[in-house]
């Protein structure tokens, strides 16, 4: 472990690690001063340090009895220990365990000894180009959340003046630029067209084939596809309840409250659900993998996906995007009748502003029905 220089005034002190234990070495009246504290080298052992024994040293020094430490000498890495302790507990543990490993991987390496109260938006907007030079802006975004919440938590206790990171501009609003009509689509949602969607069932087999079909038919994610039960399916009503999902082996909640729905049965996943059910109907879930479970999680799905685009030509694309193919062609077929609202339902989302958010570009018209439109719309607002 390095060395720690605790600031209190004029007074300094370096707190080091001499042969496996913490040593005090600072200048008073001139006169050096250098103790061994007697504990070995390690976190506990520091933290008793910075927290009990250099404020007593201060105040014995000093005649200051209210040493403010925590104000005074933070570190950032010190308070980010605490903010995880109490994070962990409001958040789903897949979620807490990879924000701990973003912070660990991307936010540690640059700040853990930086002085918490001292840390500029400078630093922060080098610490974000950085990051750019390696990873997509969106990427960064879910780093700087991160940071932007441990600050938050800082403020709420009075150790900042404020929350530095609202000084510096998103990623996503710098060098922001103006799409063009012919522009790609965002590689993060990229749907099938149908022709491949039948290219890719026509070469899936086994439990892949069934997971293509019912993710294409329904726009259900695929930790909720894995978490089905028989029980969750109704052939009378037509429809099936979803109400969990698994993360790494651990059945759970799903998503956000809106997330707990009933999915339509189109009379294609019907049929499909039958096939399926001569299959797995001995077990309690649909989807068993090879070892005669349920599945861990959606990545080994997901990487025979993959492979599979390979193998046929074409373009690699996640798993998720079949949640994304269902979407968006059925909302561009809203002149054929579909319910832009029963699609957002379908899908789990909290209200129609974030569908339309994601897949509104989808909306397409021939014009034939636009002109009828333009003729309705014109002879509302007409007065001659």
């Amino acid at each position: 472990m390095d060395s720690v220089k605790v600031i209190y005034g004029d007074l300094k002190i370096n707190i080091r690690p001499i042969n496996n234990h913490w040593w005090l070495d600072f200048y008073h009246n001139k006169k050096r001063i250098r103790k061994t504290t007697n504990l070995k080298v390690n976190e506990k052992n520091l933290k008793h340090i910075k927290n009990m024994i250099i404020p007593e040293i201060v105040s014995a020094l000093t005649g200051d009895n209210q040493v403010e430490y925590f104000e005074k000498d933070l570190f950032f890495d010190d308070f980010s220990i605490e903010f995880f302790k109490v994070y962990k507990d409001t958040v789903r543990i897949h979620v807490y365990e990879k924000n701990q490993k973003h912070y660990d991987n991307h936010i540690k390496p640059y700040f853990a000894k930086h002085i918490l109260k001292d840390i500029q938006p400078l630093e922060l907007e080098q610490w974000q180009l950085k990051l750019l030079k390696k990873y997509k802006p969106s990427t960064v975004v879910k780093y700087r959340s991160i940071m932007y919440s441990i600050f938050d938590k800082a403020l709420q206790n009075n150790l900042i003046k404020y929350n530095p990171l609202t000084r510096v501009k998103s990623p996503l609003t710098i060098k922001k630029k103006i799409r063009t009509l012919t522009e790609k689509e965002d590689e993060n949602v990229n749907p099938f067209t149908i022709k491949e969607i039948k290219k890719i069932l026509s070469n899936a087999n086994g439990n892949l084939y069934y997971v293509i079909f019912f993710m294409f038919l329904t726009g259900i994610r695929p930790g909720e596809l894995i978490s089905l039960t028989w029980d969750d399916i109704d052939y009378d009503k037509k429809r099936v309840a979803v109400e969990k999902t698994t993360v790494h082996g651990k059945v759970g909640d799903v998503k956000t409250q809106s997330s707990v729905r009933y999915i339509d049965m189109l009379p294609q996943l019907e049929t499909v659900i039958k096939n399926l059910h001569k299959e797995t109907g001995n077990y309690e879930n649909l989807f068993i993998s090879h070892f005669k479970k349920p599945f861990y999680s959606h990545d080994i799905l997901n990487k025979r996906f993959k492979e599979l685009l390979e193998k046929i030509n074409i373009k690699e694309r996640s798993l998720y995007n079949l949640r994304h193919t269902f979407a968006s062609h059925m909302i561009s077929n809203i002149q054929n009748g579909i319910d832009i609202l029963w699609v957002s339902k379908m899908l789990g989302h909290k209200d129609l502003s974030i569908t339309l958010q994601i897949y509104a570009k989808y909306i397409k018209e021939d014009d034939e029905t636009r002109f009828s439109k333009l003729d309705k719309i014109g002879t509302i607002l007409g007065i001659i």
